[in-house]
């Protein structure tokens, strides 16, 4: 699981205890420079890191799933557009661009996006007010149009829902998407 802007670890693992209770091992990093973690708070320093971090753990399994939230998902898929071997990856509100920011194109999420996107679910939420639909939308539909898994749902920011239920229906989609592998449905 690859973490969102200003989340840690510690904050978070427990909520993943749905991922454990199903046999999937889940590990969550701080950023550089985030929690106790030592470093500059860097985009590019992060994504490199996760071009190491994931090879590292698929050395240790046959199946490879990638979840990350907000930011987390732009890491993703910038790892992915760097040629990281996966099996699924969940990209849950990640926004399209950083470059409207000032960031380099080339980090843009939408710029990363494989040609053949059938291995992605991008879920975005209608009731985001952290990266509202205007700006996560385009990854969406361009994903959709390459070929990947989509939900627009009624949700706020990743485990920022209020209604317990649109929580829930969040995942519930995840865990439905990964476990198309797990039963040998690739």
């Amino acid at each position: 699981m690859v973490l969102g802007n200003a989340m840690i670890a510690d904050q978070i693992i427990t909520a993943m205890k749905y991922m454990s209770a199903r046999g999937y091992d889940v590990y969550i990093f701080d950023y550089r420079g985030y929690g106790i973690s030592d470093g500059k708070r860097r985009i590019n320093a992060i994504i490199e890191d996760y071009k190491e971090i994931i090879p590292f753990l698929n050395s240790k399994y046959d199946k490879h799933f990638l979840y990350g939230i907000s930011l987390g998902g732009a890491v993703v898929l910038n790892a992915i557009g760097s040629g990281v071997n996966y099996d699924l990856a969940v990209i849950d509100s990640s926004p399209s661009k950083f470059s409207d920011y000032g960031c380099p194109e080339s980090i843009d999420p939408i710029n990363n996006l494989p040609d053949e996107a059938s291995k992605l679910f991008v879920i975005t939420g209608k009731k985001d007010q952290v990266l509202k639909p205007e700006m996560t939308s385009s990854l969406r539909v361009e994903a959709e149009k390459r070929g990947a898994k989509v939900l627009n749902g009624d949700f706020s920011h990743p485990y920022m829902d209020r209604d317990p239920d649109a929580h829930k229906k969040r995942i519930k989609a995840t865990l439905m998407f990964f476990s198309q592998v797990q039963n040998g449905d690739e």
